[in-house]
Parts: structure tokens; C-alpha cells; sequence
């Protein structure tokens, strides 16, 4: 898949644990994504739902190295962007859970893409 300069993509949890942690059946795919994004080609979307996710198992593990990476990806990534939850996403998502039936976390996440003007 070509990353076309310009793109706006959402990323959910796993592509950044992908990413961060060289899963190797997943490494040369996310690679290509977050060196796109790197070159400011591409900007890269996220959501605090996902930092939470993604931060979970090294807290849980005790694994502070860890956590100081995704921190360090998070929020010092070029074009790379974490948007909070607002009152017009909140309400957004309510929108989707009601139509569709998602869980909450999915529903924000969902918003969100749909709120930020992602294409994919």
C-alpha cells in the first residue's frame, strides 16, 4: 500500500505495539507507516484510548523502560498526533454506540477518525 503524501491516518493500539516492540510479522509494514510519518509525508492519529492500552501491560509488569518508550513515541513523534477525548467526540461516540452497539473504548476510537478528518 502507497502512502501518499498528505494521508491521515488512525492508528489503534496494536500497529504501535507492532511498531515499538519489531513484532516480526508485522515489523516491515509498520515500519513503513512511521517512516512515512517521520518524513512528514503522512500524519499519523491516535487517541489517549490507545496510549492507555498501550501503557497497561508494561505498568502492570513493572516494566517503567517500557513505558518511557511508548511515552517517549507518543509525545515526541514527528506527525504523529494524540487527540483527547472532547465534549463533541464524547458526543459523537454516543452516536456511534447507539447506532452500532460498539464498547465504549471502540466507539471513541472511532470517533475520533471520523471527527479528525482521517482518510483511512
Amino acid at each position: 500500500m502507497e502512502l501518499k503524501k498528505g494521508l491521515r491516518l488512525f492508528i489503534d493500539t496494536a500497529p504501535i505495539i507492532y511498531f515499538i516492540e519489531e513484532h516480526t510479522d508485522y515489523s516491515d509494514e509498520v515500519s513503513y507507516i512511521f517512516s512515512r510519518t517521520a518524513e512528514g509525508a503522512i500524519q499519523v492519529i491516535t487517541s489517549v484510548i490507545t496510549l492507555i492500552e498501550v501503557l497497561t501491560k508494561p505498568y502492570k509488569l513493572g516494566r517503567t523502560d517500557i513505558v518511557s518508550i511508548y511515552k517517549d513515541f507518543f509525545y515526541n513523534s514527528k506527525g504523529f498526533m494524540v487527540m483527547d477525548i472532547t465534549a463533541d467526540i464524547a458526543e459523537l461516540s454516543a452516536k456511534i454506540r447507539a447506532k452500532f452497539g460498539f464498547k465504549l473504548p471502540d466507539s471513541i476510537q472511532l470517533a475520533i477518525f471520523e471527527y479528525s478528518g482521517c482518510d483511512y
